[in-house]
């Protein structure tokens, strides 16, 4: 047997077909071995998996990872996701757009949290949590993005109020659930035309950079360098 585990919906990116069959980009499903074996090569077919009120199905031509771990003897733990969603580094991206998922390992988070604590105190989480979204828009755009927690804070802050980026608050566009078993933070969809974010990027660093520092790319801070080398889905 199969238990379904997690998943995370995003139907601007992947609207669910017309009998509502759900197209997830992350699906995360656990059972013994073999079974996990067989219902991944049933997944691959084409065939559509059931939950008691939901059905789903993951499109061969979508591009979908399927990052099999095993957490205990005779057990796997299958995580199917689109790697260019949820990579920090996304590869070759086909569209006119920065598109992707932060939602980051909660360890990984509280780590970061641990380094911003002496700087940013009762808000280091909320830093942390910028960090991780900053970095995915650096690795998907040539433009320049300062490199200071600070900045990357308030610029995460901007971008919450934009149209292009959902939270789920709305439960429509963006919806999830079993995160926590999987220890990843609630996501976050960015899905911005290139040109619309160039004009919201620069609108936001005329208005919160300090003038003392310079709107290029500065060298990584050795102490926050940590945020570059993350495991399995920020990888």
């Amino acid at each position: 047997t199969v238990h379904y585990v997690a998943s995370i919906q995003a139907q601007g990116i992947c609207p669910p077909a017309g009998n509502g069959t759900l197209r997830p980009v992350l699906l995360a499903y656990a059972g013994s071995s073999s079974a996990v074996r067989a219902f991944t090569a049933n997944l691959r077919s084409g065939l559509t998996a059931a939950t008691t009120d939901r059905r789903y199905e993951l499109l061969r031509s979508l591009g979908y990872r399927y990052q099999l771990t095993s957490p205990a003897r005779g057990q796997a733990l299958v995580i199917a996701y689109l790697p260019e969603l949820f990579h920090l580094q996304p590869g070759v991206q086909e569209h006119d757009a920065l598109r992707f998922v932060c939602a980051p390992p909660r360890w990984w988070l509280d780590r970061q949290a641990e380094l911003l604590a002496p700087q940013f105190g009762a808000e280091a989480s909320d830093h942390a949590l910028a960090m991780a979204f900053v970095a995915r828009l650096d690795a998907r755009t040539p433009l320049p993005i300062a490199n200071d927690p600070a900045f990357h804070h308030g610029l995460f802050q901007l971008a919450l109020e934009e149209p292009w980026i959902e939270t789920g608050d709305d439960r429509q566009l963006l919806t999830f659930d079993g995160l926590d078993a999987l220890g990843l933070a609630d996501p976050v969809l960015c899905d911005v035309p290139k040109r619309l974010f160039a004009d919201f990027l620069a609108g936001a660093t005329a208005r919160l950079l300090p003038r003392h520092l310079s709107s290029t790319v500065r060298a990584p801070v050795p102490s926050l360098a940590s945020q570059l080398a993350l495991d399995f889905l920020t990888a």
